[in-house]
């Protein structure tokens, strides 16, 4: 009898201390499940959610979170279940609409990602989620409506001191944007020399890591080379390390290295830079070293110094100065250069440029024209 009165009073007992949790399940499940999505513990919210909506299924507020919560574990199928049932529920949830939207812009579905958050972002002009994710689709839309071809065409003609005969060289380049993130190209050049005559192919690709980091990848052959390499692989990239501040603009790091195998040589060329602006960035001035050498153990240093003016919309305008080893029939010739030139936006596809160079060396002046445009389409 004592035995079954013991157990009588440990079930009331139990339910009486259950009684209380019960009622109150629900709140704290979701409560502990908004602390975990916020700290991004994405699997843990789900679980927890989906146990206070089991108590509680017209919760709206916990659908949404269970919406934002399955979004970030990658769950777009089931963020979309839970907004909408959510909206079925509460039509006007924002917070709801605002989940399809996001949805909308990571599936590439642009104009539904535009009429779901256009209006919310008008509706609540103070709030920064709502604004920057229509900043976020509106930069997506103004990236899939860019050119993804573009197509370069240069040429310049060289005159020779000492009555040499003149040189030109010719390239003309074709590139493609795989995505806004990376593009592939290739180029055809047409050099002249002496008499001889050496046609190049290249073939580049340029990928942007992050916002701020950017690598290329180049190789390129000459069949039957006189003059120039008769093979060349290149690589580089770029590195913004500073966004610049009230008194300096942006500083960006960047570096170029070449490998040329020629008849007579093999030619190693490393050459960093660094390019600082105004914080307007009209103005921006690059010093690069360069540094190049043989197989024959030949070494050469120099350097460049180049300043950029963007002075319209249009026009930007460019100077500079150089004083570093150029290669030439697999020789490192030590040159001396002034160069400047411009680059012109007759329309916002087509921008038509030109340049001059006057170079030094021990043998000979050179005296370099050149123009050239580029078309996007």
């Amino acid at each position: 009898m004592r035995r079954l009165t013991l157990i009588a009073a440990a079930l009331v007992a139990g339910s009486l201390v259950a009684t209380p949790a019960a009622a109150q399940t629900a709140s704290e499940l979701y409560e502990q499940g908004v602390a975990a999505r916020q700290e991004q513990r994405f699997d843990d919210a789900i679980a927890v959610l989906e146990r206070a909506l089991a108590l509680e299924p017209g919760n709206a507020d916990t659908l949404v979170q269970l919406g934002f919560a399955r979004l970030g574990a990658g769950d777009t199928a089931g963020a979309r279940t839970a907004f909408e049932a959510a909206l079925t529920i509460a039509p006007a949830y924002s917070d709801a609409t605002f989940g399809l939207a996001q949805i909308a812009l990571r599936e590439g579905d642009l104009e539904r990602a535009r009429s779901l958050i256009e209006p919310l972002a008008a509706a609540n002009p103070d709030n920064a989620e709502f604004r920057d994710l229509q900043a976020q689709v509106n930069a997506a839309g103004a990236a899939s409506d860019a050119p993804r071809w573009r197509l370069d065409i240069g040429t310049e003609a060289s005159a020779l001191s000492g009555g040499r005969s003149s040189w030109t060289d010719s390239a003309t380049g074709l590139s493609y944007r795989l995505t806004d993130r990376t593009s592939i190209g290739g180029r055809l050049r047409h050099a002249r020399r002496s008499g001889a005559d050496d046609w190049q192919v290249e073939g580049r690709i340029d990928h942007r890591l992050t916002d701020r980091i950017a690598v290329y990848g180049l190789a390129a052959a000459t069949p039957d080379a006189d003059f120039l390499a008769r093979s060349s692989f290149g690589i580089g990239g770029t590195w913004r390390f500073f966004d610049g501040n009230p008194a300096l603009g942006p500083a960006v790091f960047g570096i170029d290295s070449r490998y040329d195998t020629f008849a007579l040589a093999d030619v190693w060329t490393v050459a960093p830079s660094v390019q600082v602006f105004t914080p307007d960035e009209r103005f921006g001035f690059t010093a690069r070293w360069i540094h190049a050498e043989d197989d024959r153990g030949t070494v050469a240093d120099g350097f460049l110094l180049r300043a950029d003016w963007t002075a319209t919309e249009r026009l930007r305008l460019f100077a500079g100065y150089a004083d570093a080893p150029e290669i030439s029939d697999g020789q490192l010739d030590e040159t001396e250069t002034v160069f400047g030139g411009l680059a012109f936006d007759v329309t916002d596809r087509l921008t038509l440029t030109g340049s001059y160079a006057h170079e030094r060396r021990e043998t000979f002046d050179r005296d370099t024209f050149g123009v050239g445009l580029s078309l996007r389409f």
